[in-house]
């Protein structure tokens, strides 16, 4: 092993148990705001809270369901930048044309895809928009979702069962076939599908060891020159780069760890 590993790290739980004041692990961290008071101020910019824009527009024309679960202002904020580009869409769980009809109005040179379990649902076709019909809790399927799309989707989102196990099979199934700066969505978790334990949501949060996976023994100082992991990093490690999550709906985000820092050095530090 090179000797950029060597050495052991400090967990948080030391670090905190070296403060006098604080007797804490990891583990038992709750934060209480102690100094928090009253209303807070207004902020001088609708921030993430943005109702006035095109996918609203375009939510108000439509009238799909995920409008009325207040969806549509965090799709705004994560797709605003990237509609012109994206070509491949899948949305899991059609229903009625209404998404399939607002997102290929917000996506101009997109394919829509829409998967569904009822065979009705075929009727929606048309324009850029194709519907498959299957069961998004099949493998099989999943993998023919993949193929129809030439191999991968710029965004997946989940809108379908809404069963803790066909969100979670879903996800391990088909975050590999995102491009390599993909987004996931996954709609409707928690206490609004009657996932009260927050077993999906639980399962999405451990990525976050993914996404600030450290080499065991890598010295913090050479922070700078880890510009690729060691053998022991897993595929999540390399291609899980960020999540954001919002009342009942989550976004996870492909690319390439450590590798989108263009600043990193090449080369082992020096000695």
């Amino acid at each position: 092993m090179s000797t950029r590993f060597k050495g052991s790290r400090r967990s948080f739980s030391k670090l905190f148990r070296n403060d006098s004041a604080i007797e804490m692990t990891t583990k038992s961290i709750e934060y209480d705001f102690p100094d928090a008071t009253g209303a807070a101020v207004p902020s001088p910019y609708p921030f993430q809270i943005d109702h006035d824009n095109l996918l609203s527009e375009l939510g108000a024309k439509h009238q799909p369901s995920k409008r009325h679960h207040n969806y549509l202002i965090y799709y705004w904020k994560h797709f605003r930048d990237i509609r012109l580009q994206v070509e491949r869409v899948l949305e899991i769980g059609v229903q009625t044309d209404r998404c399939l009809k607002m997102w290929e109005e917000f996506f101009p040179n997109a394919t829509i895809y829409g998967a569904d379990i009822d065979p009705a649902c075929k009727a929606f076709e048309g324009g850029r928009r194709k519907v498959l019909i299957g069961d998004q809790g099949d493998r099989q399927f999943c993998r023919d979702l993949v193929s129809a799309a030439g191999g991968a989707f710029d965004i997946i989102i989940d809108d379908g069962s809404h069963l803790v196990e066909h969100q979670i099979k879903s996800f391990n199934w088909l975050f590999p076939a995102l491009t390599d700066h993909g987004i996931y969505v996954m709609e409707d978790t928690g206490g609004a599908v009657g996932d009260v334990d927050l077993k999906t949501v639980s399962s999405l949060r451990k990525l976050v060891d993914n996404i600030m996976y450290w080499p065991e023994g890598y010295r913090p100082e050479d922070w700078g020159y880890l510009s690729d992991f060691d053998d022991t990093a897993s595929w999540a490690d390399h291609n899980i780069i960020g999540a954001s999550f919002y009342r009942w709906i989550a976004f996870v985000m492909r690319g390439n760890n450590p590798g989108d820092n263009a600043f990193l050095h090449k080369n082992a530090p020096p000695r």
